[in-house]
């Protein structure tokens, strides 16, 4: 047997035996993929939907402001974020308007996502984060003097407002971007995720993981309103391996009461399945996750 068939065959075995739940929405199915090719079962659970582009009327009034007044600096949080508003914008007939007028200022951003969809939108970054946290564009542009300066902020989609906190604390005229918003699942997917969250309690699954803090806290909503909180998080601290693909993720998770946790060194879904699998088998070798794709 060849070297390249023995390293297929390992691959799709290494987790034959364990069961591994997922909460996201978005690239959960991606997620999936990865684990069922190195051999584990899936249960699927999402705990969160993406809404994009809410309130489509407020998103074009915010962005025909930000043309009338360019703002010194825009915070590109999210590769989807951007992504959605050029689009949006575009279908509006407004995307040339809009990159010009954020050709004006300065655009930093959160991390490589954002940063790509920034370039893909025919502009260049000024700035990015190399923790790919809010924190460090927050403090950079504090760095730099808010006074009377202008910021738009592209919201994730919880709207925490940590950083239009500080910046207009700094002297700064924030204008927040909501350009998609989550939401705890409806119908259908509330089944997924409540079914995942019983064989959590039952231990019935091995392992369990967040791409994002908030799928973390409707889990434990969700898990509440059907008077299964307390044992879902004795699970989680329990038998269940939890694994969170940053620190941002982990720190919601470390908030909701989930304290053993598992974060890869490199925050890509990638590294998170091949950390989940490393611990879950104890090997040092565990290889690595192939992504979903056209078969070459």
């Amino acid at each position: 047997m060849s070297r390249a068939v023995t390293e297929d065959l390992r691959a799709t075995t290494v987790l034959a035996g364990f069961t591994v739940g997922i909460t996201a929405d978005r690239r959960g199915e991606d997620q999936a993929v990865m684990f069922r090719r190195l051999g584990a079962e899936v249960v699927l659970g999402p705990t969160l939907r993406t809404l994009s582009v809410p309130e489509s009327d407020d998103l074009r009034r915010r962005t025909e402001e930000i043309i009338a007044s360019p703002p010194d600096y825009l915070i590109a949080n999210t590769g989807l974020g951007i992504r959605t508003w050029f689009a949006h914008a575009a279908e509006l007939g407004l995307d040339e308007q809009l990159r010009a007028a954020l050709g004006h200022g300065r655009i930093a951003a959160r991390g490589p996502k954002a940063s790509g969809a920034v370039s893909m939108a025919g502009m260049s970054v000024w700035w990015r984060s190399p923790s790919e946290q809010l924190a460090d564009v927050t403090d950079r542009l504090i760095s730099e003097g808010m006074a009377g300066r202008r910021v738009v902020f592209q919201l994730h989609g919880d709207r925490r407002r940590d950083v239009t906190t500080k910046l207009r604390e700094a002297g700064a005229d924030v204008l927040e971007l909501p350009v998609y918003r989550w939401a705890t699942p409806e119908g259908g997917p509330l089944e997924g995720a409540l079914r995942l969250i019983e064989m959590c309690c039952d231990g019935d699954v091995d392992a369990i993981t967040f791409t994002a803090g908030p799928q973390v806290r409707n889990m434990i909503e969700i898990a509440d309103s059907a008077g299964k909180a307390g044992r879902l998080l004795a699970a989680l601290n329990g038998k269940v391996l939890v694994g969170c693909i940053g620190p941002v993720c982990a720190e919601v998770a470390h908030e909701e009461g989930i304290h053993d946790l598992l974060v890869p060194d490199n925050w890509r879904l990638g590294s998170l399945v091949k950390a989940v699998a490393a611990a879950l088998t104890g090997a040092s070798d565990v290889p690595d996750p192939v992504p979903p794709g056209p078969s070459p």
